[in-house]
């Protein structure tokens, strides 16, 4: 006991003789001035001879100057000092690693991890000592020999970080589900670090490991632990309808609730892979009792169809909205649906009355405040397409002072720009348009720089906007449904400015007004010709993507749609279509069989 007083008593009249000099010392050697750092170490280690940090630091020096029998001298005085000091035989091998006798290293490695055989308890420390040597192997077979020697220990973390270092994959994620198995907790922290190994490409060795080590898991041991997991995967690598078969054999086993289904259906929604949102979404209408968990599945594939819609289908998309509204009644609890069916009347079905009638109605329901300004945004929007522009720019600004700080009034903001682009005053709003370029939503810092880069771009050699004014005019008659219209104004601007900048755009919209009015022909053409003359141009990847879907979807002509989404992933790798066209490609190739998940 005296002695170990006088320990403590020594120890703590260290920390505070020692902490200026250390700290000193520790500025030399991050400048390299080993000579220096050396000599204050020095210091500090005569006066405790059993400081084990300092002798480490000590060696550390010895080894930057290259003394290695200088170290061998320290390891000896320190062993016969400290007889417990089983790491030392690490340092001894370490320092012949150094010298580059990797063989002499090996007796004394061995040393160390038999030691563990006998001491489970010391795995820790002494597997710790060889990652600081980086030697990971030696770090590695302490860890599980710790594991045997003591059941109780888990130092699966520790392995399975080793394991990723090493790059041995397979071993990291069998060893990170392992501790997943025995902590659930730690799920999500384990899928964080799976990120770092897997990307959005299915052909990945990083995917491929994981899904293979699941898979295995799986066939022993039907734990929806794993069904998760595989579900993640394939949500990372927007594979939704394979993340759909492990959420459904997930469901099938618990009958508990569908959140998870449905969180999985409104993320391939964001996605755009609207099949497999569809598929979804039917799996819950038809297997939910929860009148809320089927009025939101419901109502999320009504606006879906009526996304999709072209001209033909506007009929029966109101048949369908009318039943879905008696059946769920037109108060508050339906106020997203009403807002999308309002929303399909006035920009699709060409009826802003009807939709100005039904948000009327809404606003007399309860609403909140947020709900409040989405239905004034949406009026506001109506009365942009009736062109009552000063009405519409109130409400926009009322938006913005009811809600300052919510993403809402950015929103408006926007809107109260393209407001002036449709009144051909350009550079009112290409000056509103730059403040928004770092909008915190995404979507609106997008859509604001898109517009701002339209007007910056055909501004600075037509003066007078002549091509511009034709073309916003044509723009806004797309706006406000009328298509006809809309059509002829892009016609006309394509035979006046024939060869201008602004031909590739007039064109792609010309495209999408063709698909709305179901001529999926004269679609094809006007995407035909972008791909033909501006193959190098900021649009042709959006030509590819929507000529390769009207070859999928409408005009049944897969082999097409595989090519022009082949040249995207080839040609356009850093396209926003990237993802969803590589998907479909691979979809179309015939290697993604769901049913094998």
């Amino acid at each position: 006991m005296k002695y170990l007083i006088l320990l403590i008593i020594g120890c703590c009249g260290l920390s505070v003789f020692g902490q200026d000099d250390a700290r000193l010392a520790e500025n030399y050697l991050d400048q390299g001035e080993f000579g220096k750092a050396l000599k204050i170490y020095n210091a500090i280690y005569k006066t405790n001879e059993r400081n084990v940090n300092v002798l480490y630091k000590l060696i550390d020096i010895h080894h930057q100057m290259k003394s290695y029998e200088k170290v061998d001298s320290l390891l000896t005085t320190a062993e016969r000092l400290i007889p417990f000091g089983q790491p030392f035989a690490i340092e001894r091998g370490y320092n012949q690693v150094l010298q580059g006798k990797e063989n002499l290293a090996k007796p004394y490695y061995d040393k160390a991890l038999r030691i563990v055989d006998s001491i489970p308890g010391l795995a820790y420390s002494i597997a710790t000592r060889f990652e600081q040597r980086r030697e990971l192997e030696e770090a590695i077979l302490a860890y599980e020999k710790g594991m045997i020697g003591n059941p109780k220990a888990n130092y699966n973390y520790q392995l399975a970080r080793l394991y990723g270092e090493q790059g041995n994959l397979e071993k990291m994620f069998e060893t990170y589900i392992a501790l997943i198995e025995s902590t659930p907790n730690y799920r999500a922290q384990a899928q964080a670090i799976f990120s770092q190994y897997i990307t959005d490409d299915a052909d990945n060795e990083g995917n491929k490991l994981l899904r293979k080590v699941l898979l295995l898991r799986l066939r022993e041991n039907q734990d929806p632990l794993y069904n998760q997991l595989l579900s993640w995967l394939f949500v990372q690598q927007k594979d939704f309808q394979k993340a759909f078969v492990q959420e459904r054999a997930i469901y099938v086993r618990s009958r508990e609730n569908m959140g998870d289904l449905q969180d999985l259906a409104y993320t391939a929604v964001d996605e755009k892979d609207i099949d497999a949102a569809n598929e979804i979404l039917d799996y819950i209408i038809a297997e939910s009792q929860v009148i809320d968990v089927r009025y939101y599945a419901e109502s999320m594939k009504a606006k879906l169809k009526a996304d999709q819609a072209i001209a033909t289908n506007f009929p029966e998309i109101k048949v369908l909205y009318e039943d879905l509204l008696t059946r769920y009644g037109r108060d508050g609890n339906t106020f997203s649906m009403q807002l999308d069916y309002a929303n399909f009347l006035a920009f699709k079905a060409g009826d802003p009355e009807t939709a100005t009638a039904l948000l009327t109605e809404l606003e007399k329901q309860r609403l909140s405040i947020f709900q409040k300004a989405d239905v004034k945004m949406l009026l506001a929007d109506i009365l942009v397409i009736q062109e009552q522009f000063n009405r519409a720019l109130i409400l926009y600004s009322q938006v913005q002072s009811d809600l300052p700080n919510d993403v809402r009034a950015q929103e408006s903001q926007f809107k109260v720009a393209r407001t002036s682009y449709y009144q051909h005053d350009f550079p009112w709003s290409f000056t509103q348009l730059k403040v928004l370029r770092g909008a915190a939503s995404k979507l609106i810092a997008n859509d604001a720089m898109e517009l701002s880069l339209l007007i910056a771009d055909h501004s600075l050699v037509d003066t007078t906007y002549v091509a511009l004014k034709a073309f916003a005019k044509a723009d806004l008659k797309q706006y406000q449904g009328k298509r006809n219209e809309a059509i002829a104004l892009y016609k006309q601007l394509l035979l006046d400015h024939k060869g201008d900048d602004i031909e590739d755009e007039a064109l792609l919209n010309l495209a999408t007004l063709y698909e709305l009015e179901g001529n999926a022909e004269k679609a094809r053409e006007q995407y035909q010709v972008i791909i033909d003359n501006y193959a190098d141009g900021i649009l042709a990847d959006d030509a590819f993507y929507n000529l390769g879907l009207l070859n999928e979807n409408i005009l049944n002509n897969p082999a097409a749609a595989q090519a022009l989404y082949e040249r995207i992933i080839y040609e356009h790798a850093d396209s926003i279509h990237f993802v969803d066209a590589r998907r479909r490609f691979r979809r179309l190739r015939g290697d993604t069989n769901v049913n094998d998940f």
